[in-house]
């Protein structure tokens, strides 16, 4: 048998080869998705409530609007974000990031399904059915007094409530995300951001819609005396900076971070607290934020004695 051993040959080979790799690292990149299982994102609830034929009415009216990309909830992405997410996402199209295929994400209504929360800790779960180097997951929050059934979803209406920080290939990322006091409706807008130095720019989004439960007021007014006891919470954290996965911090160097007060243990950069907090890591954790005293009185809004000269009316009964 004769081996032909031509450069042309080699040279074809080669090419040959190079293309299928390029082929196969491209397919690995198009698979890597993901979406928030829990609570359901806003594209995951029409994508089970069938984008062919959706009985929700914010689903109907979604699928008007543009719903192709509905059988893809883990589809809601930009290749080469590169954490420039507010330069490449325009006002009012945060859920749908511009895209015509997913623009019924972004209608305003009243009628988005919502999941009841409460203040405080809450897990946030991402479904990912492709593992891939992470450089953060992100929370944000609309602020209070934001209407989803008026207002169109700004960047200007976020605040960030959670960084996880840097993560190894995952197929499910689990987040205890610290959810602030809200009244009414309002989003949840998470992103998740892919390590772009040693993996791939690629960045997706979601949208989830929340109702806080109302709260029982605890005040009342009364003229009779009562006994009572106070308590006022002092934040120690004041003048402490918020930590941020940017930022570079060296051994002592305290931050705060979602109501919690840590201290470097040596440089780091990027590590979360959160998740980086022990004797020896990047982190040791000091404590809450918030010092809560107490105290008891006795009050009354009515005098406790009257004068018999007193020319003001009895109070009646």
């Amino acid at each position: 048998m004769k081996i032909i051993n031509s450069p042309r040959v080699m040279s074809i080979s080669l090419s040959a080869l190079f293309t299928c790799a390029a082929f196969l690292f491209s397919a690995a990149n198009a698979s890597a998705h993901g979406y928030i299982s829990s609570p359901k994102s806003r594209v995951l609830i029409c994508k089970e409530n069938d984008p062919a034929s959706p009985t929700l009415p914010a689903c109907i009216a979604a699928r008007e609007a543009g719903n192709n990309g509905f059988y893809e909830p883990q589809g809601v992405q930009i290749y080469g974000a590169l954490d420039n997410h507010q330069q490449l996402i325009p006002d009012g199209k945060l859920c749908s990031i511009g895209r015509g295929d997913y623009a019924g994400l972004d209608l305003v209504r009243d009628d988005w399904p919502t999941t009841l929360v409460d203040a405080g800790v809450r897990e946030f779960v991402w479904t990912n059915t492709a593992q891939v180097k992470t450089r953060y997951f992100r929370y944000y929050i609309t602020k209070e007094g934001f209407n989803p059934a008026t207002t169109p979803l700004k960047w200007s209406d976020l605040e960030l409530i959670h960084d996880s920080g840097p993560a190894n290939q995952e197929a499910v990322s689990r987040h205890l995300v610290n959810l602030p006091h809200r009244t009414g409706k309002h989003i949840v807008y998470s992103i998740w951001q892919r390590d772009w130095q040693i993996d791939a720019a690629e960045a997706f989004y979601q949208c989830v819609d929340v109702e806080f439960r109302p709260t029982s007021s605890t005040s009342s007014s009364s003229s009779r005396p009562s006994s009572h006891s106070s308590s006022s919470a002092n934040n120690i954290c004041a003048n402490l900076p918020v930590w941020s996965a940017t930022a570079v911090y060296t051994r002592s160097q305290q931050v705060q971070y979602n109501n919690k007060r840590y201290s470097a243990n040596y440089w780091t950069r990027g590590n979360n607290p959160e998740r980086y907090s022990a004797p020896y890591d990047h982190w040791s954790y000091l404590g809450s934020c918030e010092v809560t005293s107490s105290s008891s009185r006795t009050s009354s809004s009515a005098p406790a004695s009257r004068s018999s000269s007193s020319t003001s009316s009895p109070l009646p009964g």
